[in-house]
């Protein structure tokens, strides 16, 4: 089921599948688009409202619309590659990464077909759509595929933990032995505390593709929890959060090791 990978071993993907477009243009369409934003916002708060700083400003928010919509364009007919993903995850053996897989595949499908929706709309095939309507709908069902994938992240840390403490034990280690002899309740506990710290570190570091999949989940969820209002943030702090889960995606096509499978 898991196992701790040496380089270049393959690992269980972290996110779910996009569109059938090649993934890297769509990743580099997607960290330009927040480098935007965050250049925005960084120019937005630091501009002393000159016409020069104004002008550049716009552009960017010109250019990063476009991106967006290029984007949009780019993941058209990929809820039919989600719902592929989604019958492949159904013949894992593990029950819980079929469970995760299945629904994050399936939530993933269901966003994309709002986001075709979207494209329409913008485009004008679709005129007097609902766009607010349709985005709080599309960016719910990401919500809810990044809460499966960051669910099942926390199970594979959880099943290698437990691996990394039995390991632990019968190496019957001189922290072990410490936290044994400790005297009195509250030094047992920060022993305790102290040992599983060292083991999740470990863990992590160990596994680099799952490191990197729960940073790049944990940096997405930020963008719908921002846009459907359940979290208090900046422009700045989304595209920084994009940029960073874009240049995570393009460390794993670059290295592809680093992809967590399937």
């Amino acid at each position: 089921m898991l196992s701790n990978p040496e380089k270049g071993s393959p690992r269980r993907r972290g996110g779910v599948p996009g569109a059938p477009c090649p993934p890297d243009s769509l990743v580099v369409h997607r960290a330009a688009q927040y480098a935007c934003a965050l250049a925005g916002a960084a120019l937005s708060r630091a501009g002393n409202g000159s016409g020069s700083s104004s002008g550049t400003l716009s552009r960017l928010q010109h250019l990063e619309a476009h991106l967006s919509l290029g984007r949009k364009l780019l993941r058209l007919g990929g809820s039919a590659e989600a719902l592929a993903g989604a019958q492949r995850s159904l013949h894992l053996p593990d029950p819980v990464l079929r469970f995760c897989l299945t629904l994050s595949h399936l939530n993933r499908a269901l966003f994309l077909a709002c986001d075709n929706i979207l494209w329409a709309g913008k485009t004008g095939i679709l005129p007097g759509l609902a766009m607010d309507k349709w985005s709080q709908r599309s960016f719910r069902y990401y919500l809810f595929a990044l809460v499966v994938n960051l669910s099942r992240d926390a199970y594979e840390v959880r099943v290698l933990l437990e691996r990394a403490e039995a390991a632990r034990k019968r190496g019957k280690s001189p922290e072990n032995r410490r936290q044994l002899q400790a005297d009195g309740r509250i030094q047992r506990l920060r022993l305790h505390l102290h040992l599983q710290l060292q083991l999740l570190l470990q863990v992590l570091r160990d596994n680099p593709p799952l490191l990197l999949d729960l940073l790049r989940n944990a940096c997405d969820l930020v963008i719908p929890l921002e846009k459907l209002g359940l979290c208090r943030s900046s422009p700045g702090i989304v595209g920084f959060c994009g940029l960073t889960s874009s240049v995570l995606s393009i460390l794993t096509i670059l290295h592809p090791w680093l992809k967590l499978k399937p």
